[in-house]
């Protein structure tokens, strides 16, 4: 795969939570277009996420273990602010819950909101979890701790404390191999 590509997928990934700020601008006068918009921009969402993917699985690159896991470390320190507004919205809607009228619909939208969050963090955990893979192959890290990590990827806050902890394990390995070639 292109190098370029091999970039321009996680960078897409970095910021495409934050695009839909655009879709979301209050006072828009256009509510017939809201609908068909919304379609759209969860049809790019999906290309995204699975374009993505893809990224992680065609990386066969001797040193991908490396990027793969820089990326979901950036990718999920970067992606905390949407979190918490997502977070800070889904109990602001669960506040409303005391509105009668409000009742039926705001479960369906925290649940909305779940999922959304799920398939972020599983898309960015894809990253970790292929990084870990490549790098238990190559012998950076054991087995052991490559499972308690690739469990880790499948929760939230841990996910993160996982990322940051194999990019540093894999940056230490990585400079300790130099230091043995030189």
């Amino acid at each position: 795969m292109n190098k370029t590509l091999k970039r321009l997928f996680p960078i897409l990934l970095l910021i495409w939570p934050y695009t839909c700020v655009f879709f979301f601008v209050p006072g828009t006068e256009e509510e017939e277009l809201f609908g068909p918009v919304m379609a759209i921009y969860m049809v790019l969402t999906a290309a995204v996420y699975l374009l993505n993917i893809i990224n992680v699985f065609l990386d066969k690159e001797e040193d991908a273990c490396y990027r793969l896991v820089f990326w979901d470390m950036l990718t999920k320190l970067m992606h905390i602010p949407f979190y918490l507004i997502v977070f800070l919205l889904g109990v602001l809607l669960l506040l409303t819950i005391v509105v009668p009228a409000l009742v039926f619909v705001t479960p369906i939208m925290v649940g909305m909101l779940v999922i959304v969050d799920v398939l972020l963090m599983a898309t960015t955990s894809v990253y970790g979890i292929g990084g870990i893979i490549r790098a238990w192959k190559k012998g950076l890290v054991t087995k052991t701790f490559s499972v308690v990590h690739m469990i880790m990827h499948c929760f939230f806050v841990t996910d993160v404390i996982s990322a940051i902890i194999v990019y540093f394990k894999l940056r230490k390995a990585k400079k300790s191999a130099k230091i043995i070639n030189a």
